[in-house]
């Protein structure tokens, strides 16, 4: 099954975590609130900018370009896109 294909069905938070898993090549199993840049070894500046834009496509939001730097972890970004996606609503 491919991940990102079949993200339709799934919540935001699963969504969210099939990207994270996709983007740094991790099971979804490992990626939680935990999950950070400064934990995860396959976190480099160059996977965060991919990360971000795909995050930004796959939720059809875009972050401002001030907020980036502070999103490094899951948690971060998970609470980001559901600002996001609310102010949308």
């Amino acid at each position: 099954m491919d991940t990102l294909h079949s993200v339709r069905e799934l919540s935001v938070e699963e969504k969210l975590k099939a990207v994270f898993a996709k983007t740094f090549s991790l099971p979804v199993s490992s990626v939680s609130s935990d999950l950070s840049m400064e934990n995860c070894s396959q976190w480099t500046s160059l996977e965060h900018f991919n990360l971000i834009t795909t995050i930004e496509a796959t939720f059809g939001v875009r972050f401002r370009s001030d907020r980036i730097p502070d999103l490094v972890s899951f948690a971060a970004l998970q609470q980001e896109l559901h600002r996001q996606l609310e102010s949308r609503s």
